[in-house]
């Protein structure tokens, strides 16, 4: 009977822990850990625990849903005070961060966050980065975090020396390798592109492709087949809309490249109509947009 009731006192104390049977002695102090060694995207593996428990939010005060076993892999949407946010089969719920492999962490990207609480489905995935979405002299705002860190290099091999919270309302200096030069009152520096929102970003993470389609629920383009020249007059002004943005091209449609972005509500002057296709003049030399999504 006594030996029943030291079991069910340990069991109970099992509950108040972040982890279950758990070698103590391995998991990372609490003083060690921070936000920078748990970015938003990359991938642990539960290692200092043979089962860890799964809360409904970040604190042993949260009811436990499930627990993973050692060696299971999870991905990081969010960092808060030593708890990160994963999926489960059983939901969202939060691990606490001092039961992760100490390898794992130490060799996973930083992308720039460090401090930031940001939800991994809102930064622009990778693939979607290019530098058409961030011509220079362009503008862009902090977005899809808290705060994000401006680094002295493209890289996140290179120091962060300040912040920009977000909302901050940035001007491209340049781009180069998914990472934008920002002007910042601490000195010019670089920002992760995928924390940057304009028009184009917005485009391209709603499903638009960078040619000419635009992005859904902004209204239909003109069917090609009522495109017509005497629509379209030489010296003609013309609204941009149907799209958040819409590419400009070296030439008359798709197969030629574009070189620059005009956002929804930009005013044009035709300056040629060929087959459905406008010639105008912008900052960057001559250039060809789609009349199909010029206000009808």
């Amino acid at each position: 009977m006594k030996l029943s009731r030291i079991l069910l006192m340990l069991l109970a104390m099992l509950v108040f822990i972040p982890g279950v049977m758990v070698f103590a002695s391995a998991r990372t102090p609490a003083h060690q850990l921070h936000a920078g060694m748990f970015p938003v995207g990359s991938t642990q593996r539960v290692e200092y625990a043979s089962a860890l428990n799964v809360r409904r939010g970040p604190g042993v005060n949260y009811t436990v849903m499930t627990h993973l076993t050692r060696g299971t892999n999870v991905n990081v949407l969010e960092f808060r005070n030593n708890w990160i946010r994963i999926s489960t089969t059983q939901g969202y719920g939060w691990i606490f961060t001092a039961y992760l492999s100490r390898e794992q962490a130490a060799a996973a990207p930083n992308t720039g966050t460090t401090g930031g609480t940001v939800a991994a489905s809102d930064r622009t995935p990778q693939h979607l980065l290019h530098s058409g979405l961030f011509p220079v002299n362009s503008q862009a705002r902090v977005d899809f975090a808290s705060h994000v860190n401006i680094r002295r290099g493209p890289g996140n091999s290179y120091a962060a020396f300040t912040t920009l919270a977000r909302n901050t309302n940035i001007t491209v200096l340049e781009y180069r390798l998914m990472w934008v030069r920002v002007d910042t009152s601490s000195g010019q520096g670089w920002i992760f592109s995928g924390f940057l929102s304009n028009d184009a970003v917005m485009s391209a993470r709603a499903g638009g492709t960078g040619t000419t389609t635009g992005t859904a629920g902004l209204g239909s383009p003109t069917p090609a087949a009522q495109l017509r020249a005497e629509n379209f007059p030489n010296g003609s002004t013309q609204i941009v809309d149907y799209c958040h943005f819409l590419n400009i091209r070296r030439g008359p449609g798709t197969n030629y490249t574009a070189f620059s972005h005009l956002a929804r509500g930009a005013s044009v002057t035709v300056l040629e109509f060929r087959h459905g296709w406008v010639r105008i003049s912008t900052a960057h030399g001559y250039g060809w947009i789609s009349a199909a999504f010029l206000r009808r």
